[in-house]
């Protein structure tokens, strides 16, 4: 079993980190110390009886690993063991008894419901399927843990002690208190330094434009309760504060850390930090490769520190009572409901100046830097619960974990907008955003323009846009960026396709009236005013008035286009966003409105979903066949294997995927003979195909109705060259629409699926809908509907839940078994009296097999 595989620092529930790993013959010593230390209280709920020390031939028996049946862990807190737990199989069943002893100490963390997940992770890598646990009756702490791990439980009291039973397959329950337990360790462990209430700036400085000055200034303003430390061994005194030489010498708890010193300097003040405890360090300091950053991530977790950066240039948060200020942007940041991450420091201070502009209020921003521990995830999980927060923008260059992302980011996305700049032109990472309902576009002026919109109006729920205007020239600019966005103007009367024209020399009072009239009316989604002065002016009467009469809690979304006015709020203080070009209002409001059908879509799925009845002998015997044609593939060929056939018509029979029955044939008269059996009229195919082409040239002729037709065909593949691994003789099916089904395995997001036209169309990136792997409710369909247009759609009819059925039965498969590498159907021929899979090519392959949902801290 490889050790390494079980090692990993995790979050508990109050924010801490700890590392967790199996135990190994050499901690025998650091075992028996700890038990020495416990309660006797705790020995007897351990033991069963009374026991002060563990001998030396018990510590040794506990710190063996019997490969396939028995596992244990241990957790460490810096250099202290404070818990461990291990699991023993019963002989000749699949099960296995489970015991658990935390230290004292170390109560109310979770650690128990921690050790829980990760061995029953082990303990599934060796075919254990349940796991049973025998608990003192008053031993109230260690039946909550098994009662609430989302597993079904089944208990027997039995002469003071309970026995408990359940099964540790990842059931729908399970993984829904897992990934809670996840998201309050992650948002508390966040919040430790986030919100401190001690800083201490390392590298504090008074020389003007110093990183060191600039912090302490900022870190200072405005005044607050935060106490503030200066550390420079250089220094007695640094702007009136008193100065250190080393966090050693601070004696009071410190959250945060402020860090500024030459690189070369960083790793011993980085190591010293977490040693005191820090909870949280911000490096502004840029490292090169030499650097050993993993060693620095690995020694502050395990001390319960977290890092941000290197190369970041600091976080605030205006939005919060006390506000701190630990950047070093020179722009003032005013407080408001936009949390702002962004990846590159050096684009800080002129994301900060921009949104400073715009009006754009804060409630967070946060300089990530190189992100080497602290990442977007992490402050998705803090911002779901930041009451300051209504909107969040993103602007990442990279995932460390992209599907953990996407599973966040969609539960976030559920109530809060998120806004991201699409890192490089990917269709897949366009499906990663899709799927978890992020918002993307293309540069940061968008992403900000966009954020300022759902920070300050209501979230238009629907196409239709109320356009009233003095200027009949760019309301037709406005008009054609609508349409391009998939949205549609209307009229005072409900007609689409117009605006409402109000006079040239409209007075403030009629442009009032006229906004409260479609507020009223309930014809619209959306309202944008365009007002063009009659004359250069500097009068702003027509944006007070409107900026004045806006109601304190709107219910649908207003947007200004007065010309001669910069992009920003209508006026100081106003929550109506001005924009000085319509067509930049258009493409703003359709991502709005695509946002809130997403959340509409998603919404439904989330009360939709059930969780999924118990596996069937059925389904249990599918997966079984469908693992024998897998393991078969393997055996004959140790590498990526295409499934011969044969395989290919069992692996797709197995799941019931309707493949037209073919024969594998490698001279004229075997082919002749093939036709025959299966019965005319067949298709030719040779074996390689060229990818482009058609006919004889592309290796498939069709429609073959007699033995001379079959001799012709085989003579025109020959002379094409095609024959040179024989052919595939195989039944016609009706003429129909052409489709491509491709699962997956992506190098940076595990399994993906998608869908596009089949046949020689197949192929174009355009044409595409791509999803994660696994689908949403409804996705399939959806993603039917993405590459096939209404026409074709209504051709077809029946076919498509047919064909979205097909999709997830794909992608179940994908799912359940890792060694498939990919799944290619093309074509799969849809027609109104349902589907037929002409062609497929299946490769599996040794893969890792992927972890069970155990909390950890991965890649940033």
């Amino acid at each position: 079993m490889n050790t390494d595989r079980w090692t990993a620092d995790v979050v508990l529930n109050d924010g801490g980190t700890v590392h967790i790993r199996q135990i190994q013959p050499s901690d025998a010593p650091a075992l028996q110390r700890f038990h020495a230390r416990q309660s006797s209280e705790s020995q007897y709920f351990r033991y069963f009886s009374a026991k002060a020390e563990l001998s030396d031939a018990e510590a040794a028996k506990f710190c063996r690993i019997l490969p396939g049946r028995r596992g244990a862990l241990l957790v460490e807190d810096g250099p202290d063991l404070i818990a461990w737990a291990d699991f023993e199989r019963l002989e000749g069943r699949d099960d296995a008894e489970v015991a658990f002893h935390v230290d004292d100490r170390q109560s109310g963390r979770g650690i128990a419901t921690l050790l829980l997940e990760h061995l029953s992770a082990m303990a599934t890598a060796v075919g254990v399927r349940g796991f049973t646990a025998e608990v003192m009756a008053d031993n109230r702490a260690m039946r909550l843990v098994f009662a609430h791990t989302g597993w079904p439980v089944e208990r027997q009291f039995d002469s003071g002690v309970v026995e408990f039973t359940w099964s540790i397959d990842d059931t729908a329950a399970f993984l829904a208190t897992t990934a809670k337990r996840e998201q309050i360790g992650d948002s508390r462990s966040m919040a430790r330094f986030l919100l401190p209430k001690s800083v201490v700036v390392i590298g504090a400085s008074e020389r003007p434009g110093s990183v060191g000055r600039m912090l302490l200034d900022n870190v200072r303003t405005p005044p607050s309760d935060i106490a503030v430390y200066a550390v420079n061994p250089n220094h007695n005194i640094v702007l009136d504060l008193p100065c250190v030489g080393s966090i050693n010498d601070i004696e009071t708890q410190i959250d945060l850390a402020l860090i500024a010193v030459p690189e070369v300097e960083l790793f011993a003040v980085l190591r010293a930090c977490a040693r005191r405890r820090v909870r949280g360090a911000v490096v502004i300091t840029e490292i090169s490769d030499q650097f050993p950053l993993d060693e620095v991530i690995s020694d502050a977790r395990r001390y319960g520190m977290r890092i941000v950066g290197p190369g970041s240039m600091g976080f605030a948060n205006p939005g919060a009572a006390p506000s701190l200020h630990a950047h070093l942007a020179r722009a003032a940041l005013p407080g408001g409901s936009l949390a702002v991450s962004l990846q590159s420091g050096s684009l800080g201070g002129s994301v900060l100046e921009r949104a400073n502009r715009l009006g754009v209020g804060l409630s967070w921003f946060v300089s990530l830097g190189e992100k080497a521990d602290v990442s977007g995830n992490d402050l998705l999980q803090f911002w779901q619960d930041d009451n300051t927060t209504r909107v969040i923008a993103m602007y990442t260059e990279s995932f460390g974990n992209p599907q953990r992302f996407a599973r966040i980011a969609r539960r976030v996305a559920l109530t809060r907008p998120i806004v991201a700049v699409r890192p490089g032109d990917s269709p897949v990472h366009d499906a990663l955003y899709q799927q978890a309902g992020v918002i993307t576009v293309d540069t940061v002026a968008a992403m900000l323009d966009t954020a300022r919109v759902l920070a300050l109006q209501p979230i238009a729920q629907g196409p239709r846009v109320a356009v009233i205007t003095n200027s009949a020239s760019p309301a037709r600019l406005l008009l054609a960026g609508l349409r391009a966005n998939g949205l549609d103007s209307v009229d005072s009367t409900g007609a689409i396709g117009s605006w409402q024209q109000l006079p040239w020399s409209v007075d403030p009072l009629t442009l009032v009236n006229a906004v409260r009239a479609r507020r009223s009316d309930m014809t619209c989604d959306a309202i944008v005013v365009i007002y063009a002065p009659p004359i250069a002016s500097t009068d702003h009467s027509f944006a007070q008035a409107l900026a004045s009469a806006e109601p304190s809690e709107p219910t649908i979304p207003l947007v200004g286009v007065f010309l001669g006015l910069d992009d920003g709020p209508l006026t100081p203080g106003s929550a109506i966003p001005n924009f000085t070009f319509p067509d930049d209002v258009a493409r703003v409001l359709g991502r709005c409105v695509r946002y809130a059908n997403w959340r509409e879509q998603a919404a439904e799925q989330e009360q939709e979903a059930q969780p999924p009845p118990p596996e069937a002998d059925e389904q249990r015997s599918v997966h079984r066949s469908l693992q024998a044609v897998i393991d078969h593939a393997l055996q004959r060929e140790p590498g990526n294997s295409l499934l011969t056939l044969s395989a290919t018509t069992e692996f797709l029979g197995t799941l019931d995927i309707p493949f037209v029955p073919a024969a594998e044939v490698h001279t004229a008269p075997e082919a002749i003979a093939a036709a025959t059996k299966l019965g005319f009229p067949v298709a030719l195919k040779a074996s390689i195909r060229p990818r482009r082409g058609r006919g004889a040239i592309a290796g498939v002729v069709l429609d073959l109705r007699d033995a001379h037709d079959v001799s012709r065909a085989w003579a025109e593949l020959d002379a094409a060259h095609t024959l040179v691994a024989g052919a595939r003789v195989q039944g016609m099916v009706p003429t129909g629409v052409e489709i491509r089904i491709n699962a997956r395995i992506d190098p940076n997001l595990g399994h993906v699926v998608s869908v596009d036209l089949g046949g020689i169309l197949a192929g174009h990136e355009r044409e595409q809908s791509i999803r994660l792997i696994p689908l949403g409710s409804g996705d399939a369909e959806r993603m039917l509907q993405a590459c096939l247009s209404e026409h074709v759609r209504e051709d077809i009819g029946s076919a498509i839940p047919t064909a979205a059925r097909l999709i997830e039965t794909i992608c179940h498969a994908a799912e359940h078994h890792h060694e498939i590498v990919s799944i290619d159907l093309n074509p799969v021929i849809l027609t109104p009296e349902g589907c037929w899979v002409t062609d497929a090519k299946i490769f599996v392959g040794p893969q890792p097999k992927p972890d069970s949902p155990m909390r950890h801290l991965g890649p940033a």
